[in-house]
């Protein structure tokens, strides 16, 4: 009974390390998390991503997130290409009364490979270490139960819980570009990410029923000018399979020149306001807004509106998320 109720709990407040894995409503603003071909994949010198999520906040004890990663490219083709590029990212995910959590850090290598101006092909590998840990000093056993209120100074009789576990953990993806006149870009990509499925990615004993499972992402965003010449529509596509949980996610956002612009270096140093909407399948409805300053800074917000199972408890409010991206060159003409 004691394993049925911790497995049932270890589920409930850890569902977004162990199950589903985490994730991110503006997912392609975490782009080392999506998959390691996206490291250097981008024009400029240098890119720097950090995400914060709030989840569940309503509920109590929520998800709360962070992601950070910087990558660049190290080697260019004589197109001035990206051929090697190189990343290293980070991030943090607790959760419940026992801040059951997982901390990783991960080195993303990926190689391109041009097959014309307008496109190229990427491979990454992902390498990651990580630890995984919980607090159970808030919880509540039913050996503390003296036969009339709970006593915290009884015994708990658990002394098989693991508090914590470190692994080695391994991603690939790939990835194709297609690049138009004004640099917009559409990407296409799949990534098979915790390839290792190591059972010490969990804090379950050896046991192959607890393993952390293989999780495949397919992705695929594009920038689509309009006639005016200066605005883009931006459709969006998430797909996440792992174990026998899976996400699928449609939207778009326009993409709006705000007028700062300069006529000598066109889309580089150009600013635009961004804004629509992703729909999650059974689970929510997410509005979007992000500022886009000279192509340099970018700074984007989220909220999902509920609509899964969870919307009464919650009163469909899902997760506040906050993005910021800092991207150019080393030097500007």
């Amino acid at each position: 009974m004691k394993k049925i109720l911790f497995i049932l709990f270890i589920t409930s407040v850890g569902f977004t390390s162990i199950g589903q894995g985490i994730h991110f409503s503006q997912w392609y603003e975490a782009p080392l998390l999506l998959n390691p071909a996206n490291a250097g994949s981008y024009f400029g010198d240098y890119r720097a991503n950090i995400n914060y999520r709030n989840q569940w906040a309503t509920v109590g004890n929520s998800y709360k997130t962070i992601f950070a990663s910087y990558d660049m490219p190290i080697r260019r083709n004589d197109q001035d290409q990206k051929s090697t590029g190189l990343g290293v990212s980070f991030y943090n995910d607790k959760a419940g009364k026992t801040n059951y959590g997982r901390t990783e850090g991960t080195i993303s290598i990926s190689q391109s490979v041009t097959l014309t101006k307008k496109m190229d092909l990427s491979l990454g590998l992902g390498f990651e270490y990580g630890q995984v840990s919980a607090n159970y000093d808030n919880l509540k056993w039913d050996n503390q139960y003296d036969g009339t209120k709970y006593n915290a100074a009884l015994p708990t009789g658990e002394n098989n819980l693991n508090e914590s576990s470190t692994y080695f953990d391994m991603n690939v993806g790939f990835l194709a570009r297609f690049f138009g006149r004004k640099k917009n870009e559409t990407n296409i990509g799949i990534s098979v990410l915790n390839a290792t499925q190591t059972y010490k990615a969990t804090l379950a004993n050896n046991s192959s029923i607890d393993q952390r499972r293989m999780r495949i992402i397919g992705h695929a965003v594009s920038e689509i000018p309009l006639e005016n010449g200066n605005d883009y529509i931006i459709p969006t596509a998430f797909y996440s399979l792992q174990g026998g949980s899976s996400v699928i996610a449609l939207g778009a956002t326009y993409k709006m020149n705000v007028g700062m612009q300069s006529r000598y270096t066109g889309y580089f140093n150009a600013s635009y306001l961004e804004f629509g909407g992703i729909y999650r399948h059974k689970d929510a409805i997410v509005a979007i807004v992000k500022f886009d300053w000279f192509k340099k800074i970018q700074i984007g917000a989220s909220y999902d509106i509920n609509i899964s199972k969870l919307r009464t408890a919650s009163v469909y409010q899902g997760g506040f998320e906050l993005s910021l991206v800092w991207k150019g060159q080393f030097s500007w003409n």
